[in-house]
């Protein structure tokens, strides 16, 4: 690999989810297998839808690579997999703080029924995913996401245990919102049919609307694995 090329690629795992792991690796060696890895993963993917481009080359991508470049160098898959771990819920939690100053206006639930599709509609479309929306009212908002390119991609690569990671980066960044209760219970990443998002409205919640937070159990894993 060119110099240059090596540089470029490195630029870019610097800027991806993965980039404090990428900085945590010392070793010339192991990151120079990571880079061949990403450079293999980049050239053989398709990458010219810019919103699948993005998850690919900034979050599952650089996963894969790393995943599969330090285990190459002698590294054992809890080692990689903490580190990666690590590295996306840090990058979530800027995300999680804008969410949590956004849930302390009055007028937030109100703003969040607008903003949820929304965002879901721009940054997570067909291409890679399969939502049905369940519900949108002034007490709760919930959806099912049937089909997760995060998913799809890491079983395709033989690597599904990296999936849980990102279902809890997003009990990172939704978990603490001032006015809406993290609701989700199941996870495709976690071996379930479906995941069912779900934000509750702790401002009006009415009768028959259950308060329940998903159990985050790969952490639970990731614990066990570290002992």
């Amino acid at each position: 690999m060119e110099v240059r090329e090596s540089m470029n690629l490195e630029k870019k795992l610097q800027k991806s989810r993965l980039g404090e792991a990428y900085a945590g690796i010392h070793s010339d060696a192991d990151r120079q297998a990571v880079l061949r890895v990403y450079d293999t993963l980049l050239k053989e993917n398709d990458l010219s839808n810019k919103m699948l481009a993005r998850h690919m080359a900034g979050s599952i991508l650089p996963s894969v690579a790393m995943y599969r470049g330090l285990q190459e160098q002698g590294w054992k898959p809890v080692e990689a997999r903490r580190l990666i771990r690590t590295s996306v819920l840090n990058a979530s939690k800027p995300m999680a703080k804008f969410f949590q100053g956004l849930g302390k206006l009055p007028f937030f639930f109100p703003l969040f029924r607008v903003m949820c599709p929304a965002s879901t509609k721009a940054g997570y479309g067909l291409e890679g995913w399969q939502f049905e929306w369940k519900r949108n009212d002034a007490h709760a908002i919930e959806w099912d996401c049937h089909a997760c390119l995060y998913a799809n991609v890491f079983r395709r690569y033989g690597v599904p245990e990296l999936t849980p990671i990102f279902c809890e980066s997003d009990d990172v960044m939704y978990g603490d919102i001032p006015g809406a209760r993290w609701g989700r219970t199941k996870t495709i990443g976690r071996g379930d049919e479906l995941c069912n998002f779900r934000f509750i409205n702790t401002r009006s919640t009415p009768p028959g609307v259950t308060e329940c937070r998903e159990k985050p159990a790969d952490q639970g894993k990731e614990n066990q694995d570290e002992k």
